[in-house]
């Protein structure tokens, strides 16, 4: 079987997207060898950039995997696959299933098997946080992977109800398959959080002893109300503990600065802009506390990441995050910075609770795995083709 999956994700997203489509991917080709895979890459970056980006994810490349290259920038190829042309113009290779793990890969015309991963409907929920442009921008294209994809995947069933209620779609064509924390996430040794210094330094001074979020700066993760709960905290308390926020830019973020320079707290609250995952486990590893305040999640990794590295989680109780953190987390009202900063002070004051925190996250993150999401998704692709008409999926 032929299977044709848009990678370019893999290229122009470092978080969020590209971190799913990264270890989904990754996952797939290792489980199976009796399939060919086609991988999509467009070329706006630099040749010799992208091939080392292309290199360094496959390492070696399997022999059932063919990288192809669109002749075409990411932008011009999105902008053609919602238009009538048939896609298979450009993509030539005669596929069975074609999969994009996010809506915009779907095209209009072209094959006539595809799965889709839907991660969220932000766009819907919080349209102002994306601007009007942008969100009917993604409306349009959720609108055309909704209708000719065979099957639906999300990440949490909090996205499964929102695309049911939203699209009136059938419970059957829509499935929750879990995400997962990398395997990089981890309780690092004594020896590692030792040498771990040097990493951190090129962020902030490594001496410092910090409350913890990480996630693009946007309105949507409500670092707004994080920063002023951390404001309420005792003056005892944010002279030991600083607050870092961890991400890169995001859209409309210009608040978040002006927050913080209100409250006087710019030698307080530390912006590291994007961390590499190579870099991110030691500054989990060295958190007090993680605080992750979202207003809304199609799943929400840094929760899970966190856990994975032993550090106690305060999230948000909308949405996915409290399928994503069970009972292994503190569980807030994100629109109210008293109740967050209770949550905070509770864990850096009270030792014991902090290390239950940490032991039930360890545990509950062993209900996620990247090879499970993998068979899962394969089981999938291979069913919308017929090819493994025996083993039936059944919604969740």
């Amino acid at each position: 079987m032929n299977i044709g999956i848009d990678a370019n994700c893999l290229i122009f997203e470092k978080a969020g997207i590209g971190k799913y489509t990264q270890n989904l991917i990754k996952n797939i080709i290792k489980i199976d060898g009796k399939n060919h895979y086609f991988l999509y890459f467009s070329y706006l970056r630099k040749r010799t950039q992208r091939e080392k980006i292309i290199k360094d994810f496959l390492k070696p490349k399997p022999k059932n995997v063919t990288i192809k290259i669109i002749p075409l920038p990411a932008r011009w190829y999105e902008f053609l696959t919602s238009t009538p042309l048939p896609i298979n113009k450009i993509i030539k290779e005669p596929l069975d299933v074609f999969f994009s793990p996010y809506a915009a890969g779907i095209p209009k015309n072209g094959f006539p098997k595809m799965v889709v991963t839907i991660h969220d409907l932000t766009f819907l929920r919080f349209p102002e946080h994306r601007g009007r442009k942008l969100s009917n921008y993604y409306l349009r294209r959720h609108k055309i992977a909704i209708k000719n994809s065979q099957k639906i995947i999300v990440p949490s069933r909090s996205t499964r109800e929102d695309l049911a209620n939203f699209f009136k779609i059938k419970p059957q064509k829509i499935q929750v398959i879990y995400e997962a924390a990398d395997v990089c996430f981890k309780v690092l040794s004594a020896r590692n959080l030792k040498n771990s210094s040097k990493i951190i330094s090129q962020y902030f001074d490594p001496k410092t002893q910090y409350i913890l979020s990480v996630g693009t700066l946007e309105p949507r993760k409500n670092l707004r109300k994080l920063v002023e709960a951390y404001s309420l905290l005792p003056h005892s308390l944010q002279r030991v503990y600083k607050l870092v926020l961890v991400g890169g830019q995001g859209w409309n973020n210009q608040v978040l600065q002006k927050v913080v320079n209100n409250l006087n707290l710019k030698d307080k609250v530390i912006l590291t802009g994007f961390v590499s995952d190579e870099d991110l486990p030691y500054i989990y590893n060295r958190a007090s506390v993680f605080v992750y305040p979202s207003l809304y999640e199609g799943f929400g990794l840094p929760p899970l990441e966190a856990m994975a590295c032993g550090v106690p989680v305060i999230t948000a109780n909308n949405s996915s995050l409290p399928e994503v953190v069970g009972k292994a987390a503190f569980l807030i009202d994100p629109l109210n910075e008293k109740e967050i900063a209770e949550a905070i002070k509770k864990i850096l004051l009270k030792p014991k609770i902090a290390q239950k925190l940490s032991l039930l996250g360890l545990e509950q993150v062993k209900k996620f795995s990247w090879e499970k999401a993998a068979r899962e998704t394969l089981k999938i692709l291979e069913e919308v083709t017929g090819k493994n008409e025996k083993n039936t999926n059944k919604t969740e």
